[in-house]
């Protein structure tokens, strides 16, 4: 788990969980966070930001880990 304790949001924590899935490895990442700005902020620019980067994510794993089927 990882939380900020300085940085550019107000609460950020990040847990990552592999779990076994149908005869492999399922990688889910749970985040908590508040931007300053409040909900228009993250609506306008944080949502789109994190969708980016845990979709860059998602695919070095991919790329790291391919399924093999």
């Amino acid at each position: 788990m990882g939380e900020q304790r300085r940085g550019p949001y107000r609460l950020w924590i990040h847990e990552h969980a592999f779990v076994p899935f149908d005869r492999g490895t399922l990688a889910r990442d749970e985040v908590h966070y508040a931007a300053p700005g409040g909900i228009l902020a993250q609506r306008l620019f944080v949502a789109r930001e994190l969708r980016k980067i845990f979709a860059y994510c998602s695919e070095a794993l991919r790329a790291m880990f391919p399924s093999g089927g």
